[in-house]
Formats: C-alpha cells, sequence, structure tokens
C-alpha cells in the first residue's frame, strides 16, 4: 500500500507536537507558522491573534505547545500565559517579545513560561525551546544591561509612570496608599539619577527598564 505523506510524517515523528502561536502581527504569524510547519517534530500550528482567541481555542482543543508574544491588543501576554497554563497545565508555553527585559523575563517565568525569547533571536532558538522538556529547564533569553537595583514595587509603580498614570492611580491600581507611592517615586528618581517623574521615565526608557507606549 502506497503511503501518503502525512503517513511518512506519522512514522518520521511519532511525538510531533501541536502549537499555538499567540500575537496579533499578521505577517509575523503567517511567517512562523510556516517555519513550524516544515519540522518534522511539528503535526499541526493555529494562529490566535488576541488573547481571547487565543483561550477560546485552548479551551476546545488541546495543544502540545504555546508559543506567546507580550503585547497584545485586548490583554497582557503574562495573563495569557497564566491562563494557558490554567487550562492546559502540561501545555508548553514559550514567550516571544520584542521586549527582553529581565524584569519581564522573571514576571514570564513566574506565570508559567517555560521559555523567554526576544524576537531578535532565531528559529533554531525558537525551535530548542519548543523541544526541551521539563519545567526545570527553563530557556531565558534576557539583557543585563537594564539591571538597577530598584525594588519589585518600585518597579512597577517606574512600569506605570512610563504609561503615563499620576500618583493617584498607581495608587488605586496597586492598591496601596498614596503616600507610598510617592515614596516609591521618590526612590525610583535617586536611583535613576532624576530630578522630575518624566526625568525617571526617560532615564528608565533609555536603560531598557521599561518600554514607553506599550503597557509593559
Amino acid at each position: 500500500m502506497q503511503r501518503t505523506e502525512s503517513d511518512a510524517l506519522a512514522v518520521r515523528s511519532p511525538t510531533a507536537r501541536t502549537v499555538l502561536v499567540v500575537d496579533d502581527h499578521r505577517v509575523f504569524t503567517d511567517a512562523l507558522r510556516l517555519s513550524l510547519e516544515r519540522q518534522e517534530d511539528v503535526s499541526g500550528v493555529t494562529v490566535a491573534h488576541s488573547a481571547g482567541e487565543a483561550l477560546a481555542r485552548a479551551r476546545r482543543t488541546g495543544f502540545d505547545a504555546a508559543i506567546v508574544d507580550l503585547d497584545l491588543p485586548d490583554a497582557p501576554g503574562i495573563e495569557v500565559v497564566s491562563a494557558l497554563k490554567e487550562i492546559q497545565p502540561d501545555v508548553r508555553v514559550i514567550v516571544l517579545t520584542a521586549y527582553g527585559r529581565p524584569d519581564l523575563a522573571e514576571r514570564a517565568t513566574a506565570a508559567g513560561a517555560a521559555a523567554f525569547l526576544t524576537k531578535e533571536g532565531t528559529l533554531d532558538r525558537v525551535l530548542t525551546a519548543l523541544r526541551t522538556s521539563g519545567p526545570e529547564r527553563r530557556t531565558v533569553d534576557a539583557g543585563d544591561a537594564g539591571r538597577s537595583d530598584l525594588t519589585h514595587r518600585e518597579q512597577d509603580v517606574l512600569r506605570l509612570l512610563g504609561q503615563g498614570q499620576d500618583p493617584s492611580r498607581i495608587a488605586t491600581e496597586l492598591g496601596i496608599s498614596l503616600h507610598t507611592v510617592r515614596g516609591h517615586v521618590k526612590a525610583v528618581m535617586a536611583k535613576l539619577g532624576a530630578r522630575s517623574q518624566l526625568g525617571a521615565v526617560v532615564a528608565a526608557h533609555r536603560r531598557g527598564l521599561i518600554s514607553v507606549g506599550s503597557r509593559y
């Protein structure tokens, strides 16, 4: 009996993976999907262009792995990572982002990501992360240049300042007092050598601590 191409693929790759790609850039997702589909150990690729679409697909269909961008139009990608792990605890989630900051890598892995990669990397790096098994083997590509001695709470305050929020709104979002927020702002300004909140935001952006114009 003549074997079809799909039969041959099944013989070569008995443990082929199914992959969910979550990114709102359609040209990028099309290119990544085509590249993944050429791999013998990838049996299928599904694309979602929003958090809502991704989670809806995950509830309907099981996936072995998911590749998730952080900057999605309807929700932060890190929240998608957490939700995917709740829906499918065994799914291997890889964050693929333009923002290669150490603090984002920490937040992504804390949410359950098995790998944190930047879009400046290669396809081989993505494939290696897909093929690496075991939760204890995490892959993280994040720069060190932007590291600082800011506390986690100071980083939260700085991130929200970069989004244009004032101290009152920051206090409400973080659930802390306005007095505490102002104390964190002063500490951030001192550590970054800035004389104003705007100066702190500019300095932080230049050092790669925040990405002005995004929710991160």
